[in-house]
């Protein structure tokens, strides 16, 4: 049996034919209800004659074979472990002569080493034995026709930023695992406030592999969490074992991943070792400059890394991403590291991800804006390291040039505290380096910016004043106005004649040629300073940062102002109106990714929801309780807290029964941004008065008319003001006086109310 099976020897026993005498597992099995369920329906019926149960290493596979075996009635299980050994030619001869005659059920655990002996052996008895199922377990497939895979994943674990509480933590199975082995270690082990978070990250870290995280586990009996958390972020040695009823496959996880590497061919391990630098995830179009490719070949050798499990298929997105484990990337760095191959790989990595980063700066406000967002997303690991590398190898302008760049990608994602860390160190490079004074400017206002949106006012105010300096002396008036204008918000102690006269300032530096979406900002920011305390001068701000970023095609810009136009029509006692236009604004900040100031937004949606349909409690708190959540994780500051959201959601509590609210509450924390955004838009908005200015007759000069004409075709107030030869101040205050004698609160519906009186003055129809 020992030579069929090309072991070289019998060192313990390797065929058992009962369930009985099938290998017994001490532990319990944790999370995989629903796949034994499912695999042994599949297992009882007699067409799936062939099933492959594939993942990665440590996943579990072989427990849950055994595990679903059990539940299968009326057939005779034989059972050979095959982790140890490489098969032989007499494979197939030797298994066919102990199978009984009965309906049998063979379970081949573990068939990498012999694969391809194994194929044939599997492909003969099911030729020969039509009574006979098979259930095989291993990384990749036999690739038999006819054979099922049953895919195995790791254990699903909390992501990241962990901002759940302990109850929703319990949740996730990996941290069930990791606690029920804990307290095998020390009974008195609890999940807790102080230890969940801890917990979480151990698990992701440990990829929700059950062999990683039950060999982490059992450090407990040497250190506390905090402290083995701390190990693995330092990435010290912590996972092994000892145990002699282990095979030694699966004493470390190390070993496992070890075995699968040395199944690779050479090619395969190069570019597998060369992967191990990105942190995060890679598409194809990344591996081939990196590894410098073609995209065929690049392709196959990462389909077939994907078939050894040692690279996984990130879901979501039109082109497949690919992300490694984490146990997989610390061995594979280690092997690049011993060829001497590391150095040169970061240095790629790096160089990769600076180029990516300055040739996103131009598009985070423009018509690619929503893109370039979304495709810096998954990415964002790999800029930080490409960063750091960059940091720590002395190129500290490179990386202050490429923070800089990705200032605003920090602002729309809500990487606040992070981003001030980097534009800071970003501001000190540049002041360093001859010649970067502009450079520098733009830093520090940037910095201000991310300062003010986390409420640290006095920072924000300091940044500001400096960039107004540093601008000052680079003779950049557009911009020190801009930063003068956000100096004035960021001092909270600043008199209201003081704002008045900044945004005053800012409006005839808006009118100029130079104007630019920094400017849109400022006065956005100016408006919503001043809304409470002079409504016209913000309505005014307001027009003028929409022109600015309709011009620059800035989606998020757009939406930040009907969301502003939104609380001044609030102000005005119109909820119908602010209600349409912050559903409106949701809308455009859905699509972009935002994170920083949606919280504020969807508070503001949720209480006119709550007010105009009030049997939408549930909904209301699920709202409130998501943007909580959300601006935890960001740790953005609300520009206005007036506690409406607060009473609001304790109206909810008292109306809804105390397991409703709280399973609310917890179903709202859970939401991600993107879906927080699309269960408030779910509630659409109120119907518009019939009365309102699209269809009642509304008296324009013979000019405004041609100024509405040129904005319902898209025109922005400088190709206008070059159309009809007049200076871009006075298309401006044209546009506004044409919105403000129809009534609406944005450009779209200027040329709604042009498009439908053209509807009504065509021919056949009775003119106005």
């Amino acid at each position: 049996m020992a030579g069929a099976l090309g072991s070289g020897g019998a060192s313990r026993p390797l065929f058992v034919d009962t369930r009985a005498h099938a290998r017994g597992h001490r532990t319990t099995l944790v999370g995989r209800d629903l796949e034994i369920l499912t695999l042994s329906a599949q297992l009882g019926q007699e067409t799936h004659r062939l099933i492959t149960l594939v993942g990665p290493g440590g996943v579990g596979k072989s427990r849950l074979a055994g595990a679903a075996v059990a539940d299968v009635p009326d057939v005779r299980v034989v059972y050979v472990d095959l982790h140890a050994t490489a098969g032989g030619d007499d494979l197939a001869e030797v298994l066919a002569a102990r199978l009984p005659d009965e309906p049998s059920l063979l379970v081949l655990d573990g068939i990498e080493r012999g694969a391809d002996a194994i194929a044939m052996a599997v492909d003969t008895l099911l030729s020969r034995s039509p009574r006979l199922r098979i259930l095989t377990t291993g990384r990749r497939p036999l690739g038999l026709y006819g054979e099922r895979l049953f895919p195995v994943p790791p254990l699903p674990a909390p992501p990241p930023p962990y901002r759940q509480d302990v109850l929703e933590f319990q949740d996730y199975a990996a941290v069930e695992l990791f606690v029920d082995r804990a307290r095998a270690m020390d009974p008195s082990f609890t999940l807790t406030a102080q230890n969940a978070q801890a917990v979480a990250e151990i698990c992701t870290r440990m990829d929700g592999l059950p062999l990683a995280i039950e060999l982490v586990a059992e450090k407990l009996r040497l250190f506390q969490v905090d402290s083995l958390l701390t190990r693995l972020r330092e990435g010290r040695p912590v996972l092994g074992g000892d145990h002699a009823v282990r095979s030694p496959l699966h004493r470390t996880v190390r070993s496992i991943t070890e075995h699968s590497f040395r199944l690779l061919d050479g090619e395969q391990r190069g570019l597998l070792t060369l992967l191990s630098v990105f942190t995060a995830s890679m598409n194809l179009t990344t591996v081939e400059k990196l590894w410098d490719s073609s995209g065929y070949r690049a392709e196959q050798v990462v389909e077939a890394l994907v078939g050894h499990h040692l690279l996984r298929v990130t879901p979501g997105g039109e082109e497949p991403r690919f992300t490694m484990f984490n146990t997989v990337r610390e061995f594979c760095l280690e092997q690049l590291s011993a060829t001497g191959g590391l150095p040169d790989a970061r240095r790629r990595h790096a160089e990769h991800f600076l180029s990516l980063a300055l040739e996103a700066a131009p598009h985070l406000t423009g018509p690619q804006q929503a893109q370039w967002l979304h495709r810096l997303a998954p990415l964002h690991e790999d800029l930080l390291a490409a960063l750091t590398h960059l940091e720590a190898s002395g190129r500290r302008t490179d990386a202050a040039r490429a923070a800089l760049a990705l200032h605003r990608f920090w602002l729309v994602s809500g990487h606040l505290a992070l981003g001030e860390q980097w534009l800071a160190r970003a501001s000190a490079a540049f002041l360093a380096a001859p010649g970067h004074g502009e450079q520098a400017a733009r830093a520090e206002a940037a910095r201000g910016e991310l300062a003010l949106a986390r409420g640290n006012a006095r920072l924000a105010a300091d940044c500001f004043r400096h960039a107004a300096h540093a601008f000052h002396e680079q003779g950049d008036t557009v911009h020190e106005q801009a930063a003068l204008a956000r100096l004035a918000v960021a001092q909270q102690s600043a008199a209201p004649a003081a704002v008045r006269k900044a945004a005053l300032q800012l409006l005839r530096t808006a009118a100029g040629e130079g104007a630019t979406v920094e400017v849109a900002n400022a006065a956005l920011a100016l408006a919503a300073g001043t809304r409470l305390v002079d409504a016209k001068l913000a309505a005014d701000l307001l027009d003028t940062a929409n022109a600015l970023f309709m011009r620059a095609r800035d989606v998020r810009g757009e939406g930040l102002v009907l969301a502003q136009r939104g609380a001044l029509a609030d102000s005005r006692g119109d909820r119908a109106l602010s209600e349409r236009l912050l559903w409106e604004s949701l809308h455009r900040l859905r699509s972009i990714g935002e994170h920083t100031l949606l919280p504020t937004v969807l508070e503001e949606h949720a209480l006119h929801v709550w007010q105009r349909l009030p049997q939408q409690g549930h909904r209301v708190a699920r709202l409130l309780a998501a943007a909580s959540a959300l601006r935890e994780a960001t740790g953005a500051h609300p520009p206005l807290d007036d506690g409406a959201s607060a009473t609001a959601l304790r109206d909810a509590r008292r109306l809804l029964s105390g397991p409703e609210y709280e399973a609310a509450r917890r179903e709202g924390r859970a939401l991600s941004a993107a879906a927080a955004a699309g269960e408030a838009l779910a509630v659409g908005p109120p119907a518009p008065e019939p009365a309102s200015a699209v269809s009642r007759s509304v008296q324009l000069t013979a000019r405004q008319y041609e100024v509405a004409m040129l904005v319902s075709q898209g025109l922005t107030n400088r190709q206008i003001s070059q159309q009809l030869r007049l200076s871009e101040w006075t298309v401006v205050n044209h546009v506004r006086e044409v919105m403000r004698r129809l009534d609406v609160p944005s450009r779209i519906h200027v040329a709604q109310w042009v498009l439908n009186r053209q509807r009504r003055n065509a021919p056949g129809t009775v003119p106005e």
